[in-house]
């Protein structure tokens, strides 16, 4: 019974030590900004981000917890959006390192 749930365990260090040796600068960063006409406070704004080590997955993530919270999924699609690599030298998403280089690291715990 013991060994049942020590399989597991393990399973998770060794995703987590996988997810440690990815380098920061691997992954990308999308942003979805919608802007509220219909609420009580039109004009609101609502952000939206999404880490991957694809574009394609970076977008994914941040489209799926745009359309999980109250959006469907067109109008998280017809929105504001910006993608770009977590590095500096990625002159068009220069912005989005500046805001999330931070969140990626803790949240993915890339080196």
């Amino acid at each position: 019974m013991r060994y049942g749930t020590l399989v597991p365990i393990l399973g998770l260090c060794v995703g987590h030590v996988e997810a440690q040796a990815t380098r920061c600068s691997s992954y990308y960063i999308s942003e979805i900004n919608l802007v509220s006409t219909v609420d009580a406070a039109p004009g609101h704004v609502q952000t939206f981000v999404g880490f991957g080590l694809s574009k394609e997955e970076s977008e994914k993530n941040a489209v799926g917890a745009c359309s999980h919270v109250r959006f469907d999924v067109e109008t998280c699609l017809d929105s504001d959006r910006a993608s770009g690599l977590n590095t500096a030298s990625d002159a068009a998403a220069n912005a989005l390192h500046l805001k999330y280089r931070k969140a990626v690291k803790r949240i993915t715990g890339c080196s």
